[in-house]
């Protein structure tokens, strides 16, 4: 019985539909009733529905079923639907109050990284940036995060002709930056040791979306005086946490 306030055969329906899997792409319709303890004449009408509207296929050859090609089109609009921003809000907002350090969320825009979206810690001292700020992907570490998902080839003429020193500590050789960007693909993080602003320490990591890219990045910048490497560490544990967090919201599945 359904609990109240649900339809059951709705209810059904979808417990229907949860039963196919990676493992169980396709299922025949005494096992969809064992895997549900119901009766196959119980089940047999929902998935002929199911069939009408395109959410169950079956196989001619095997008459096995499997789930319909309707669903790869329902799924595409609710992607599209998400709106990046509003999905990772929560999540950085959470950040922001464990760490107490401003909160970056970026994109990359052609060479460079643009804020789409910041929260502020209630530190005295603070980063002055704020949303639309740019800068150079190879020397932020939302920069190098989101450049991780891209082959060396393609990183190279995502960089500046001349790369500009904006510290001492900023790279300049593309050889250094291509193989700093390898450890973020193996760290799962990256790092602006002061490269982009001096006195300021940046800790990266990359959200993935649903086909498995790259496309955003969110990053915890602090003053290097308060960035201690007691203090780093626990930001990339807890910045690798809220980036996965974003990304499984945003349809990535590992």
């Amino acid at each position: 019985m359904a609990a109240a306030g649900k339809v059951q055969s709705i209810e059904r329906a979808i417990k229907i539909l949860n039963c196919f899997s990676e493992r169980h792409s396709e299922l025949k319709l005494t096992e969809i009733a064992d895997m549900l303890d119901l009766n196959k004449s119980t089940i047999h009408g929902i998935i002929n529905t199911l069939k009408d509207g395109g959410l169950i296929d079956q196989n001619e050859e095997n008459q096995k079923y499997r789930l319909g090609l309707n669903l790869v089109h329902y799924a595409a609009q609710v992607l599209k639907s998400l709106d990046v921003r509003k999905v990772a809000e929560p999540v950085i907002r959470q950040l922001c109050d464990e760490v107490n350090e401003t909160v970056h969320l970026g994109v990359l825009d052609g060479k460079e990284i643009v804020y789409i979206d910041k929260m502020e810690s209630n530190q005295s001292i603070r980063i002055f940036t704020s949303i639309g700020t740019r800068y150079h992907a190879y020397c932020t570490a939302i920069g190098k995060s989101i450049l991780s998902d891209y082959t060396d080839e393609a990183i190279e003429r995502l960089l500046p002709d001349v790369l500009p020193q904006y510290t001492k500590t900023t790279k300049t050789s593309k050889e250094a930056i291509l193989a700093e960007i390898d450890e973020v693909r193996h760290n799962g993080y990256a790092l602006d040791l002061e490269e982009n602003v001096e006195g300021l320490k940046c800790v990266g990591a990359p959200i993935y979306n649903h086909e498995g890219h790259v496309k955003y990045s969110i990053s915890v910048s602090g003053p290097i005086q308060r960035m201690t490497d007691e203090k780093t560490a626990m930001i990339i544990e807890r910045i690798k946490i809220a980036a996965q967090e974003i990304s499984k919201k945003i349809g990535y599945i590992q």
